[in-house]
């Protein structure tokens, strides 16, 4: 079957000449029975790209499941249908790209698209943020949006974030729809007409002006503050084009890595940029050490995480997602004096929540990844309520109501800014966390990243999700199960009884049910966690655990994950 789709590509009169000359030699080697070539043929086209946590992402290639301007097209194609349906009201659409390799051509091809279309389409001129193409989103009231990025994966990669009339990443029913419309396309569709290209223009300058403004606005400026010396690392990516601005228009002095302050696809320095792997910052804390930085912040390519590296006892070490937007929040409640609702995700660590609680605020749950947080923003403005504060523990946060994607250009600034209060108060951000826990409570958590590349590794790891969940756990790393949460059944378990999961749990009036997903949660008496959440589509899982006691909870937990599911 995949051959025979392999073969159907490539007798498309309207395949680009280059990934044809890249498949038929492929193609003729799978046909003879090369066993390489069969598998690679396979992979590329036994089903089309999906919709994940992060939008289309794949390898650079010829192919059903690779990014190509043919799946831009034949993407761009659909959203625009959907986008005329569900927002028919709406006549202008916004294209972005990072600087991945092919960003930018990928970027025009959709740009050209939605303008055949009928959109007045408008274009990033250069590589720009992910926070900042949101915020254009929403100010311009476009009927979708595209942005050309597969944020922190390796250079091989590239990604189609699609975004709604909301300026939010799709969801259901959009997704669904968008994935339906695809199917009744050619898997190469006919490039656009040129005459559509008249309504395609440069995203308004002002805009840049705006965001800038509210980054100075989300500033707490406490009294006796004395800046951090921070330096600062896009990861070759587009922070750059923000970040050192945003920095001087506050009046906050910045270092900046200049071997990653070069904009480059091939991300020579960190040949895997994210800022959740402290290998990325191999060349930043050479330079931090030798300047004598107080901490190094990060964005990832596209600039909507970041992460933060300070000194403990010592030696250089990555905050994780978890303390970072605990004590962020802190801070901001603190001096800001926030009041309204925060969302937090149901495997981020109970620090953020508990936080929150503590100085007052609401609090909403989602699943993984922004597009789910995106739907409690939404939900919490129809609500007449105000928004406060986001975050999930894989390095993003949303200070402001006014983007509905995370954002690390905005949060570098505030962080930079409580480091600096922190410093004057002679505390660096690790003296400032544990000084939150001894208020609030200890909260110890991990991330464990799970991988069965054998054949049938996704088939195993969906089986022992099955297992766990017929069997149910009553006991878990000498503890004693008090409940469990199957959001695939989308059923608390406790107490002898059963309950709808809801995002509010605290104020079930006017709560709603979160949606269905293949994650099961544990909950230990002593307070300790464990979430499963598998890949829908490769073998991999995540398990995220939390401990109230110690670390060598967290290590016992470990271990008897990795028997549950075979490992």
């Amino acid at each position: 079957m995949s051959l025979e789709a392999a073969r159907t590509y490539l007798a498309s009169p309207h395949l680009e000449p280059e990934l044809r000359a890249e498949l038929e030699p492929l193609v003729a080697a799978a046909a003879a029975g090369d066993a390489a070539a069969g598998v690679e043929v396979n992979d590329r086209f036994f089903e089309p790209l999906a919709f994940g946590t992060g939008g289309l992402r794949g390898i650079m290639a010829a192919g059903l499941r690779r990014m190509n301007k043919p799946n831009v097209r034949r993407t761009t194609l659909a959203l625009a249908q959907v986008a005329k349906a569900r927002a028919p009201q709406a006549k202008t659409a916004l294209v972005g790209f990072d600087t991945r390799l092919q960003s930018d051509v990928f970027a025009r091809e959709a740009a050209r698209v939605l303008a055949a279309q009928g959109y007045q389409v408008y274009l990033g001129t250069r590589p720009l943020p992910t926070p900042f193409l949101c915020y254009a989103m929403r100010k311009l009231g476009t009927a979708c949006g595209i942005i050309l990025t597969a944020s922190h994966n390796p250079k091989e990669y590239n990604g189609y974030k699609a975004y709604d009339d909301k300026g939010a990443q799709v969801v259901a029913p959009w997704d669904a729809e968008i994935e339906a419309a695809m199917a009744q396309f050619p898997l190469v569709p006919e490039p656009p007409a040129a005459e559509g290209d008249a309504r395609i223009q440069p995203i308004p300058a002002e805009l840049e002006e705006g965001y800038l403004a509210l980054g100075l606005s989300l500033m707490t400026r406490p009294e006796g503050f004395r800046p951090a010396k921070v330096l600062y690392t896009p990861f070759h990516g587009t922070g750059i084009a923000f970040v050192p601005e945003l920095f001087k228009r506050a009046g906050i002095p910045l270092e900046i890595c200049a071997a990653q302050a070069v904009q480059d696809g091939t991300f020579p320095t960190a040949p895997r940029p994210n800022p959740e792997e402290i290998a990325a910052y191999k060349a930043p804390l050479a330079d931090a050490e030798r300047l004598g930085a107080d901490v190094v912040l990060a964005n990832d390519p596209d600039a909507d995480r970041i992460g933060l590296v300070a000194k403990r006892n010592g030696t250089w070490e990555l905050m994780s997602g978890n303390d970072l937007a605990a004590l962020t929040l802190d801070y901001l409640c603190t001096l800001k004096r926030l009041k309204g609702t925060m969302v937090t995700t149901v495997v981020t660590s109970d620090l953020l929540p508990v936080v929150g609680r503590h100085h007052g605020l609401e609090v909403m749950w989602t699943l993984t990844g922004f597009k789910n947080i995106a739907i409690c923003m939404n939900l919490i403005e129809k609500r007449g309520e105000t928004y406060a504060f986001s975050a999930e523990e894989s390095f993003g946060m949303q200070l402001s109501d006014q983007m509905r994607d995370k954002d690390g250009v905005l949060a570098s600034l505030v962080v930079a800014e409580m480091v600096g209060y922190y410093k004057s108060k002679g505390m660096g951000p690790y003296e400032a966390v544990e000084a939150l826990k001894a208020r609030i409570g200890a909260y110890h958590n991990r991330l464990v990243n799970l991988e069965d590349p054998r054949p049938g590794g996704a088939v195993r790891f969906a089986e022992a999700m099955a297992r766990i969940r017929q069997a149910g756990l009553t006991a878990f790393a000498g503890e004693r199960v008090v409940s469990w949460e199957d959001f695939q059944t989308g059923l608390w378990h406790g107490e002898g009884r059963e309950e709808t999961i809801v995002d509010s749990p605290d104020r079930r009036e006017v709560a709603t049910p979160i949606d269905r997903s293949n994650v099961l949660k544990f909950r230990l008496e002593s307070g300790a966690f464990a979430a499963f959440r598998p890949s829908g589509t490769e073998p991999k899982l995540k398990v995220y655990l939390q401990s109230r006691t110690d670390e060598a909870l967290l290590d016992r937990m470990e271990t008897e994950a990795r028997q549950l599911l075979g490992l």
